[in-house]
């Protein structure tokens, strides 16, 4: 008799557990939103570097059992001139180049950026000169694995985005959800920094063969093109100037200069963006940023093209809201949501620590969190955009990404 009891009492919590689901708010990622763990149709890297002192592995694979063509664009968003900050008067240069990736069934591959590939390598590969193997040409190259085909280096001071779509032999939009990507961002020091590329699911029942993707696939608008562009990007972070609690608990810094602040860098790229005619979006983007004591604070700035700044420098000079002196707390929590009647972004952001402030710097990249989609936000839900004077006209048209014919 004595086991029956606990039984009742366990079927009687299951029963409760049953009754109550219903009743919890759980939030579920729909199967159409951009997502940094699932494979896509459009990949993108918000963040590749190349300055000397560090540089970006990017790795990409086919998670298919077909053969896969992506066209993939680098965006050059390095000031006119290296020399100065950008800003106003240095612009970003904003220009594109274009190379093709041929991947086997289930194939990864990978390059450095300051080296790109060197594509079908005849011989051995690696020095040597064997032609006998697979038909005269060894496939393998120096970089190792099956030659995806020839890719450039980026240049010297480079900073900016990658971004690949699977297309057909023709050069055509495929939309098989087939890839999958990650870049580290590695440092002469040794330090490593790695993150998830960005995937916009295609759909594969969408019939166009226009190289003009839209962003309109939502729960709600099943019938789009490419997966929508967020409505709201979020993450934690430490405020600007904040003190690195875990290396001054090492001690109280006497003799040695103390640790260096922990700073964050924030990287934004419009999800709107021609790379036909060489122009790119333009969002204005708001910041509510929240301390430990969800005190609220807020600023703005414009992504024209391409952002990467500290937090510190991002809004109205002597009074940014990211710092310790205004937020009054060591951690805080910020949303980034696009004007009404622009389009979206999409980001990475990256924690910098030094043991001194002449000492290297130890990095962290990761991905922002997700909330909502661009598209339903400035819509009705069936496409219909709202607070447009001319529906479908800029600011007001849904996000694309138009690429070179082939």
């Amino acid at each position: 008799m004595r086991m029956v009891k606990p039984v009742r009492v366990l079927w009687t919590l299951a029963l409760a557990a049953v009754v109550l689901l219903p009743m919890a708010r759980v939030a579920f990622a729909n199967v159409n939103d951009v997502s940094t763990e699932r494979s896509g149709s459009i990949i993108v890297f918000p963040k590749v570097v190349w300055d000397g002192t560090r540089d970006t592995i990017i790795q990409i694979a086919n998670t298919s059992n077909n053969l896969l063509h992506a066209r993939c664009f680098y965006v050059n968003a390095a000031p006119i001139n290296p020399l100065f900050p950008p800003g106003p008067t240095n612009p970003a240069q904003c220009n594109e180049t274009d190379f093709d990736v041929w991947l086997t069934r289930q194939q990864p591959t990978h390059w450095v950026a300051s080296e790109g590939r060197s594509g079908f390598v005849f011989g051995s590969g690696y020095g040597g000169g064997d032609l006998s193997g697979y038909g005269g040409g060894d496939l393998m190259n120096e970089n190792g694995g099956f030659s995806p085909g020839l890719i450039p280096p980026v240049t010297l001071g480079f900073i900016g985005e990658l971004k690949c779509v699977q297309v057909d032999a023709s050069d055509a939009p495929l939309r098989t959800n087939a890839l999958k990507g990650e870049a580290t961002i590695r440092s002469l020091s040794g330090d490593v920094s790695q993150y998830n590329a960005v995937a916009f699911q295609g759909n594969p029942e969408f019939g166009s063969t226009s190289n003009d993707l839209v962003l309109d696939l939502t729960g709600n608008h099943t019938d789009g093109e490419y997966s929508a562009c967020p409505d709201t990007l979020l993450f934690n972070h430490f405020a600007e100037g904040a003190s690195d609690m875990v290396i001054n608990q090492l001690g109280d810094c006497g003799g040695s200069p103390c640790p260096a602040p922990i700073s964050t860098e924030l990287t934004l790229v419009p999800c709107s963006q021609n790379l036909e005619n060489q122009v790119f979006g333009k969002v204005t983007v708001q910041f509510l940023i929240f301390n430990e004591f969800e005190q609220p604070f807020s600023t703005s700035t414009t992504v024209s093209c391409f952002l990467n700044l500290p937090l510190n420098q991002i809004g109205a000079p002597g009074n940014n809201s990211f710092t310790y002196t205004v937020l009054g707390t060591l951690g805080a929590y910020t949303r980034i949501n696009p004007n009404p009647g622009n389009g979206g972004v999409i980001g990475v952001a990256e924690e910098l620590r030094s043991a001194t402030s002449g000492s290297p710097t130890a990095a962290a990249i990761f991905n922002l969190h997700t909330e909502g989609n661009r598209f339903d936000a400035a819509s009705n839900g069936k496409g219909q955009l709202l607070n447009c004077p001319t529906p479908g006209q800029a600011p007001c048209a849904t996000d694309q990404i138009i690429v070179p014919e082939p």
